[in-house]
């Protein structure tokens, strides 16, 4: 059985009908695709070489048959494959997953600042510079009068380090754990001890004192650095 190629002029989606199907006054068709409704003249096997326009005779059949609509021999629900040459745009997966980074790089950034600085103290200075501050631990403090010995308590060794906290501003401050790092004499950090002061705010130009006391201290330690500890205290008091 000869097959016909039928082409719907709206999607160009394609099917094959039975040759014989449309007669020479041709028939009204309806695109399973898309639905679009054409009249459809049967397709020459070869075209001729001079196109001949239609005689009156054949006008006045095609006239009296193309408003009478005809089932097509094509059902809506085939599995004749149609080639449609639709292409839908959408933007690439590469870039909606840059721009997704981006924004949460930018969000992070913002938002996340209070642990980036806590990780890489000198990031306080880029935060500062574009207008984003972030409070570090004791900012408004002055540690002072720092002294560190070594002495026996009952038979034990301990490092015993003292000294004082100032606050210069004229506001209330609060006052952070206390973080003492014992070092060698390369500046290497051999370990930490977080002391918890007994006062956990400073008044306007107030001081106080502080001291903590490590047993077994290192033998290679030669000084100790006194810092703020981003720790959070659990208690208004010390130990």
């Amino acid at each position: 059985m000869d097959i016909m190629r039928i082409t719907c002029p709206e999607c160009f989606a394609q099917f094959d009908v039975p040759d014989g199907a449309i007669k020479e006054t041709g028939r009204k068709l309806r695109c399973g695709q898309c639905k679009y409704q054409w009249h459809q003249l049967p397709i020459p096997d070869e075209p001729p070489e001079i196109m001949e326009p239609p005689t009156k005779e054949l006008e006045t059949k095609i006239s009296a048959t193309y408003n009478d609509f005809e089932t097509p021999p094509i059902p809506e629900n085939s599995d004749i494959k149609a080639s449609a040459n639709i292409k839908t745009k959408s933007l690439p997966i590469g870039t909606i997953i840059l721009v997704t980074l981006i924004i949460t790089s930018i969000f992070g950034f913002i938002y996340g600042r209070p642990v980036i600085v806590a990780y890489a103290p000198s990031s306080s200075i880029l935060y500062d510079k574009i207008g984003l501050h972030v409070p570090v631990p004791g900012e408004f403090l002055v540690i002072k009068n720092v002294g560190v010995w070594r002495e026996n308590r009952g038979g034990m060794e301990v490092l015993a380090v003292k000294g004082e906290l100032f606050n210069p501003s004229e506001t209330t401050q609060e006052v952070p754990i206390i973080k003492g790092s014992e070092v060698d004499a390369t500046g290497r950090v051999l370990a930490t001890e977080s002391f918890i002061p007994e006062a956990a705010t400073l008044l306007p130009n107030e001081t106080i004192k502080f001291e903590y006391q490590t047993p077994f201290p290192d033998e290679k330690t030669v000084s100790v650095i006194v810092t703020f500890s981003d720790e959070k205290r659990n208690s208004q008091y010390g130990y």
